[in-house]
């Protein structure tokens, strides 16, 4: 049963061990709260490795944290017991290097001060997840904004420093922009390292898909790199990347998007050439001074009119509505005319 779970939580169970596991925490808040932790162990053993990247010369306090993970493995025997799981026979699993690696972490945490509690506490793991047709909006202390699709999961540390999730379906993601420390997602299939803003990304078992709305995004896999820039779109398959190609509308790509606009940092110019598209309208900037201007915002389901008063109202413009046609222009323009 312990191995059958550690499987389970990186989706690799049978159609028929799902059946086992759904049955074994049938009824029982003790068994998801049990369950829940030891995902949230998982989380943390497979992020903490991605901190140090492999082929550098570790740092002293690497050296340190590690021998620290070393002592504390027997915290896994008192998980194992709390469960009430037989134990594995012959290897250190999973779940084990999930123990170590966050106990590592915490250790790491201590040497650097990353951590929000102070010297010596442990980090604090955030994570999200959706069912089938469920979306969720979410929202990190960086002020990165994430719109996660159905059926996906998101995990990252609830410190606006530690840039890093591990991810698995879809989301759009609106990233906040900071080029000293740039947003890297894990997947199974490889990594996305976020150079820009706004993009799609699907992430399963064999490929990683990226289509870029705003910015760069480079997904990375154990041989390959590739950049993809605003309006283009590519996949890892494998570790391999495909060509890359122009990409195909917001809509065509997630449907489950459908209705929801986001900006992040977005020039006033990029974001309203999206709400032409979005609601089949034009709009003219009468004052070529707003095109500096940027936007940080988002909306769901709202109208043309409803999202115009927001924007104007932000980058203190008048907006009008005119047979289809949008003119934004400065405020004192308009109450010179």
């Amino acid at each position: 049963m312990y191995e059958l779970l550690l499987r389970h939580l990186r989706r690799q169970t049978t159609e028929e061990e799902s059946v086992t596991v759904a049955e074994w925490l049938s009824g029982s808040a003790e068994r998801e709260r049990e369950l829940a932790e030891l995902r949230r162990l998982v989380e943390a053993g497979r992020m903490a490795d991605r901190r140090i990247v492999p082929g550098d010369v570790p740092a002293a306090e690497e050296v340190i944290w590690r021998a620290e993970a070393r002592r504390a493995g027997s915290g896994v025997a008192r998980l194992g017991r709390r469960l009430r799981l037989p134990r594995p026979r012959r290897r250190f699993d999973l779940v084990a290097a999930g123990v170590v690696a966050l106990a590592a972490s915490m250790v790491f945490q201590f040497f650097v001060g990353g951590s929000n509690g102070g010297p010596g506490s442990a980090p604090v793991l955030q994570d999200f997840a959706t069912g089938p047709g469920e979306t969720e909006l979410v929202r990190l202390a960086d002020g990165t904004v994430i719109r996660l699709g159905p059926d996906s999961r998101l995990t990252t540390w609830a410190d606006p420093s530690a840039r890093t999730a591990t991810f698995q379906g879809q989301a759009f993601f609106a990233v906040a922009t900071d080029e000293a420390r740039p947003f890297t997602i894990v997947a199974d299939a490889g990594t996305a390292r976020v150079l820009g803003t706004r993009f799609h990304l699907a992430a399963h078992t064999d490929e990683l898909a990226v289509t870029v709305v705003e910015g760069r995004v480079a997904l990375a896999g154990p041989d390959h790199e590739v950049q993809v820039g605003a309006g283009q779109a590519t996949s890892l398959l494998r570790g391999v990347p495909s060509p890359i190609e122009a990409a195909a509308p917001m809509e065509t790509v997630a449907g489950w998007m459908d209705g929801f606009l986001i900006f992040h940092d977005t020039p006033l110019d990029a974001a309203m050439n999206e709400v032409e598209e979005h609601y089949g309208t034009d709009v003219v900037v009468a004052d070529t001074a707003l095109l500096d201007r940027t936007l940080t915002m988002w909306f769901e389901s709202k109208s043309l009119s409803e999202v115009m008063t927001v924007v104007c109202g932000v980058i203190d413009a008048r907006c009008s509505i005119d047979a289809g046609v949008v003119r934004i222009e400065s405020a004192d323009r308009g109450a010179a005319s």
